[in-house]
């Protein structure tokens, strides 16, 4: 910003000039338009009408996003990576959300025995911690449910993903778990050996949260009975509008090995703690969200880049999906992966 130099030789001209900046202030209307917060652009606020106020103050950097240091088979990666995309399709900003945890009263605890047909006294475990044991098993703390039922496991088929994806809405739906924002289910696990399958639910909006918090996990069996209900919920309430940082910076980062990777390769062609060698072409990149801060403090839903791909290791013709997360806001730590 360049400013305009005004000579003291002049004070006549400037005399006029402070009168005329009085008089229109006093004629300006009173109200302005509201405003959305674009933090990460110094000074940036984008009014209702589109234009931009340079005055507005920078919202405070948010924790780093929980993302896993390690992957759970402990492998390190040597990859070649290639993108197949335009990444000027990715969007530049997003909303940040601020998460305050649902807490369960004894009042909900005894409603949810009797909807779960438990049979049973509600006990008090501790301090707003209860439990009941009958025909299943609930345990109840403020933020934290889990139900898990006697029935045992029978020899019928599985439900397809559609149908336990079903099934699960209908528990919810009936036993006084379904929460307010609930999104669309995905089945996120299943072993036809041990006979379950995993439905996931996160918050409606924003939608695709790659963390378990918030959410609820119903397993089922065969013929879609219901054998563990776990609910970790939360009030999710939209905060401010991020800028992000741009897409080609989040890809240097995949490229130099920064961001945290997870591959679908079967343990027989990489075992644990393997060094995994291969192509990987990426061609897609997503915007998903994961939580930020400490448990007992300020939390939010952050976004995250998630680009998707295959990779064919060193010496096969077979491809394997692949994912790699970077933090899309620049102001916060970046993960080790």
């Amino acid at each position: 910003m360049h400013r305009a130099r005004t000579s003291p030789s002049r004070p006549g001209k400037i005399g006029t000039l402070l009168l005329l900046l009085f008089t229109l202030a006093l004629i300006a209307p009173a109200s302005v338009p509201a405003a959305t917060i674009v933090p990460g652009t110094p000074g940036a606020e984008i009014t209702d009408e589109g234009t931009e106020d340079t005055t507005t103050e920078i919202a405070p950097e948010l924790p780093a996003p929980d993302l896993p240091t390690l992957n759970a088979q402990g492998w390190s990666f040597d990859l070649e990576t290639n993108l197949n995309m335009d990444l000027s399709t990715v969007p530049t900003q997003t909303a940040v959300y601020i998460i305050r945890r649902e807490v369960t009263t004894e009042e909900t605890a005894e409603r949810l025995v009797q909807s779960l047909g438990i049979d049973a006294d509600l006990v008090e475990q501790g301090d707003n911690i209860w439990s009941a044991t009958g025909n299943g098993n609930l345990f109840v703390s403020p933020d934290f449910i889990q139900f898990s039922s006697n029935t045992p496991i029978g020899d019928g088929d599985l439900p397809n993903d559609r149908d336990a994806i079903a099934f699960a809405n209908e528990f919810l739906r009936t036993s006084g778990l379904l929460p307010p924002n609930l999104g669309s289910g995905r089945v996120s696990d299943r072993s036809e050996q041990a006979k379950r399958v995993t439905v996931l639910f996160g918050p409606q909006e924003p939608g695709n949260v790659l963390s378990a918090f918030p959410g609820v996990s119903i397993t089922l069996g065969p013929d879609g009975v219901v054998l563990e209900a776990v609910k970790r919920w939360a009030i999710v309430q939209r905060s401010d509008v991020y800028q992000l940082r741009s897409a080609d910076e989040a890809w240097q980062q995949v490229q130099s090995n920064q961001a945290y990777i997870e591959a679908e390769i079967p343990a027989d062609e990489a075992p644990p703690g393997a060094t995994i060698e291969g192509t990987v072409t990426f061609n897609n990149v997503s915007i998903a969200y994961t939580t930020s801060g400490p448990a007992g403090g300020d939390q939010y839903l952050q976004p995250i880049f998630v680009f998707r791909g295959r990779i064919r290791l060193e010496g096969s013709d077979v491809t394997h999906a692949i994912r790699a997360y970077v933090p899309a806001l620049s102001n916060t730590g970046a993960p080790v992966g």
